[in-house]
C-alpha cells in the first residue's frame, strides 16, 4: 500500500471514529430520528398504496363491467337466432368472444393486483406495528440510560468528596468558628447585662412602691363597695373623687 493509500486510510479511520463518538454521544437521538424517518416513509408508501388499491378498483370495475357486457350479447345473440337473423348474431358472437378474452385477462390482472395489494398491506401493518414497539422500547431505554447517567454522576460526585473532602478538617473547623461567634455573642449579652445592673436597684425599688400602692388603692376600693370591712386604721387613700363631709345640721 503506498503512502496517500496509507494517509487515506487513516483520514477515514479517524474520520469515523469522530462519527461514530458523536453517535455515541446522541445516540437516543439519533435513534428517534431513524424512527420518525421510517414512520415518514411509511406514510409516503400509505399513499403509493392507496394510488395502486385505486388501480385495483379501477380494473375491478372493468371485469364488472366486461361481465355484464358477455351477459348481454350472450342475450342479444340468443334473440337473433331465434329471429334468424344469423349475420347479426355472428357479428355479436365476434365481439362476445373478443369481451370473454379481455375478461379473462382483466381478471388474472385482477387476481395479481389483489394479492400484491394485499402483501403490501400486511407488510406495511407488520412495519408499523415494529415501529410502534421500537418507540416503546426507546422510551424504556432512554428512562433507563438517563437513571444510569445520573447514578453515574452520583457516584463520581461521591467519590470526589472522599478525596478531598475531610469531615473531621473541614466541618470540624467550621463548626468551630461557628461556636466562636456564638461565645462571642453571649460575651456581648453578659457585658451588656452587667452594665445595665447599675440602675437595677432604683427600678426594682418603684416597682414594689407601685405594688404596694395598688395594693392599699384596691383594699380601699373593697371598702368604698362594701365588699371589705374598714379597718380600724384610717386610710388617706381613696379610689376615685373623695366627697367634702358636710356640717350635720343643728335640730
Amino acid at each position: 500500500m503506498g503512502l496517500f493509500a496509507r494517509i487515506k486510510a487513516v483520514w477515514y479511520a479517524l474520520i469515523n471514529k469522530s462519527v461514530t463518538e458523536m453517535e455515541d454521544k446522541h445516540v437516543i437521538a439519533l435513534a428517534d430520528t431513524k424512527l420518525q424517518q421510517a414512520t415518514e416513509r411509511l406514510k409516503e408508501a400509505r399513499q403509493g398504496l392507496i394510488t395502486y388499491q385505486a388501480m385495483v378498483l379501477k380494473v375491478q370495475g372493468q371485469v364488472q363491467s366486461e361481465t355484464s357486457r358477455i351477459t348481454s350479447l350472450t342475450g342479444q345473440i340468443k334473440n337473433h337466432l331465434k329471429a334468424n337473423q344469423e349475420e347479426m348474431a355472428g357479428q355479436l358472437a365476434l365481439e362476445l368472444a373478443q369481451v370473454k378474452t379481455e375478461l379473462e385477462s382483466n381478471k388474472e390482472q385482477l387476481a395479481q393486483h389483489q394479492e400484491n395489494y394485499e402483501n403490501n398491506l400486511l407488510k406495511m401493518k407488520a412495519a408499523l406495528k415494529e415501529i410502534g414497539n421500537s418507540k416503546k422500547d426507546l422510551q424504556k431505554k432512554k428512562a433507563a440510560l438517563q437513571m444510569e447517567n445520573a447514578l453515574a454522576e452520583v457516584s463520581e460526585t461521591a467519590g470526589a468528596l472522599n478525596t478531598s473532602f475531610d469531615v473531621s478538617t473541614d466541618i470540624g473547623e467550621i463548626m468551630s468558628r461557628v461556636d466562636d461567634q456564638i461565645n462571642k455573642a453571649k460575651a456581648r449579652s453578659k457585658v451588656a447585662g452587667d452594665l445595665s445592673d447599675q440602675g437595677l436597684d432604683n427600678l426594682k425599688a418603684k416597682q414594689a412602691a407601685e405594688q404596694a400602692e395598688a395594693s392599699e388603692l384596691l383594699a380601699q376600693f373593697k371598702i368604698e363597695q362594701g365588699l371589705a370591712e374598714p379597718s380600724s386604721e384610717p386610710s388617706e387613700k381613696t379610689v376615685g373623687p373623695q366627697k367634702q363631709a358636710t356640717p350635720e345640721s343643728s335640730e
